[in-house]
């Protein structure tokens, strides 16, 4: 008996591991699909308010890491992942980074205030490579001189006037149009196009995970 029980163990103790390698389960799979969801669209977007480049840079990493590490290995765990299932998954992502490239419209849009700045003066800055570079500041309504997000000379005069939305304490840098102009809209369609391509693949496969035909043909 005492036999008996040692082998029974050694079984349990086997296949608890082969429980966890093939992947998670319905509940499982739906919280991590949330999770990675939640991550993907705060690092296209957080990160890209402050730099467009290093916004893109970043979500592609986040998107990366996600799909290596908690897609692959935790959620499907030995199951393979649908071919399907990796071009959404990648389309999504290329649709929420190009959103997050228009992040900065969107916050000025929300809670950016219209006013007229003044054509400070252009500086000569040095990129991390040794590249020389201008760089075009302006004079803010409240009384701020802050750097144009883009790179290049001034678009007018030192001491001209143009229309600026900007937002107060500098969080996100100021842009030379009128709110109306803003493409805030770019923003906010990617982004939801690809949540929601995201979504939709978490909802087919937490359903199936192993479903090889594609969604969209019968």
């Amino acid at each position: 008996m005492g036999g008996g029980n040692r082998s029974g163990g050694k079984r349990a103790g086997r296949e608890q591991p082969a429980a966890a390698i093939r992947g998670l389960g319905p509940r499982g799979m739906a919280v991590a699909w949330a999770l990675i969801i939640v991550v993907a669209l705060v690092s296209t977007l957080g990160p890209a308010l402050l730099d467009f480049g290093v916004g893109v840079v970043f979500g592609l990493i986040v998107l990366i890491t996600l799909y290596a590490w908690v897609l692959r290995r935790i959620v499907f765990g030995s199951r393979a992942i649908p071919r399907w299932a990796r071009v959404t998954y990648w389309v999504g992502g290329a649709l929420m980074v190009v959103g997050g490239a228009h992040a900065p419209d969107a916050f000025l849009a929300l809670a950016g205030e219209q006013g007229t700045a003044t054509i400070a003066y252009a500086s000569t800055e040095t990129g991390s490579h040794g590249m020389k570079y201008k760089q075009c500041w302006v004079g803010l309504p409240d009384g701020n001189t802050e750097r144009l997000p883009r790179t290049g000379p001034c678009p007018a005069p030192n001491g001209a006037h143009r229309t600026v939305v900007y937002a107060p304490g500098g969080v996100v840098a100021p842009v030379l149009a009128a709110k109306s102009d803003l493409m805030w809209w770019w923003a906010a369609g990617f982004q939801l196009a690809g949540v929601g391509l995201l979504a939709t693949t978490a909802v087919l496969t937490v359903r199936d995970p192993v479903l090889e035909r594609r969604p969209w043909r019968r």
